[in-house]
């Protein structure tokens, strides 16, 4: 056998592996699916909550950015509650910024104490804790809510209300309302109301509540990222913006840039496998 065969008999499993590469890609891309295109270019995505959603924390924003290929903007509220989160002052800046996705952290300034969080349902987890049972808050008023539940809840009703109706109308598109359940964190010492497991998970059970009973999207982030706050420091002021002092943290509050590694990696997966429910069958 002469050396141009034995070349030839070589090159032909390179070949046959271009020409499956190739025969995948043109299958994909005859249902309008590039691998190369990031999955959201083109889509504009909202941050919302707390001053982990913020300015503050510009590497959230830009790793979002660049996993998922679309515009992404820092609409968190540094230093505010759900409360605040659910009144017309916040609700005024979201509609000024058209967006085709909204992901909401919100609880980071809500302490998850017992009594303060409610529930709707006398069958709730919550209530069989003792939480107290409270009723809707207008959402054609200022959000005048008492607990934690009832903030979460108003600001996914009016959320809906709003930009389900206003925007279609306005810039012909829904954004998809994307809700997650609020991080661990701890503060000065393990004795604060701050840092006990019970009160974060009294906050998650809050907005599990919420999110089936508005039917709105819920990225439990409690439980899929298992951050160990044993290996997290406590937070004290001021706040480090630069420095990581944590494994998943900043400083036991905000997440650094390996939590946001991790969260946004998630959040994307939520986002990329909502608009391929929307895509035709094949």
């Amino acid at each position: 056998m002469n050396r141009s065969e034995n070349r030839r008999r070589a090159l032909l499993p390179v070949l046959a592996a271009v020409l499956l590469c190739a025969a995948v890609c043109g299958f994909l891309c005859f249902r309008g699916i590039s691998p190369a295109d990031p999955p959201l270019r083109g889509k504009t995505v909202l941050l919302a909550g707390d001053s982990r959603s913020s300015t503050d924390y510009s590497f959230y924003r830009d790793l979002l950015q660049q996993k998922s290929g679309g515009t992404v903007l820092n609409l968190g509220a540094s230093g505010k509650t759900a409360a605040y989160n659910a009144s017309d002052a916040y609700f005024a800046v979201l509609r000024d910024n058209p967006h085709d996705f909204s992901i909401w952290l919100v609880g980071g300034n809500d302490d998850g104490r017992a009594g303060s969080v409610g529930t709707f349902s006398e069958s709730s987890a919550l209530f069989q804790q003792g939480e107290p049972l409270v009723e809707e808050t207008d959402i054609t008023a200022d959000y005048g809510g008492k607990t934690f539940i009832q903030a979460v809840d108003h600001i996914m009703r009016k959320y809906k209300t709003l930009f389900y109706d206003f925007r279609t109308s306005e810039s012909g598109r829904i954004p998809r309302m994307i809700f997650c359940t609020d991080l661990p964190q701890q503060r000065e010492n393990g004795g604060t109301e701050w840092s006990r497991t019970e009160n974060w998970e009294r906050k998650r059970l809050a907005i599990l509540e919420c999110c089936e009973k508005n039917g709105v999207a819920c990225l439990d982030l409690y439980r899929l990222c298992a951050f160990d706050m044993r290996f997290e420091p406590f937070y004290t002021e001021p706040t480090d913006f630069a420095h990581n002092r944590g494994v998943y943290y900043m400083d036991g509050l905000h997440p650094n840039q390996y939590g946001m590694d991790l969260i946004t990696t998630l959040e994307v997966e939520e986002m990329k496998n909502y608009l391929l429910s929307l895509s035709p069958a094949s």
